[in-house]
């Protein structure tokens, strides 16, 4: 799976269920996988910060999105195969 998103980002394919995942940054700075669907109900919002090479940036969000860009949603809450990803 490639391709990108409309905002620009790179689009990947999860290891375990093939779905279309973005790879952002987390705020703890950890490699994070997020849907690549825009979704109404999602807390994430993906940015790209002056300065930081490694790829968009997922901030959670609760209210009004900060960037003026698109909800998505952790892939972490919607991966069927979540559990074979956790760490023990």
């Amino acid at each position: 799976m490639s391709g990108r998103t409309p905002e620009g980002y790179e689009i990947a394919a999860c290891r375990s269920c093939d779905a279309p995942i973005v790879w952002a940054t987390s705020s703890g700075g950890k490699p994070m996988p997020v849907d690549a669907e825009p979704s109404e109900g999602g807390n994430v919002e993906l940015s790209l910060q002056p300065g930081l090479w490694v790829g968009p940036v997922a901030t959670v969000v609760s209210g009004p999105t900060l960037f003026g860009g698109t909800r998505r949603k952790a892939h972490f809450t919607t991966c069927p195969e979540v559990n074979e990803w956790r760490q023990r």
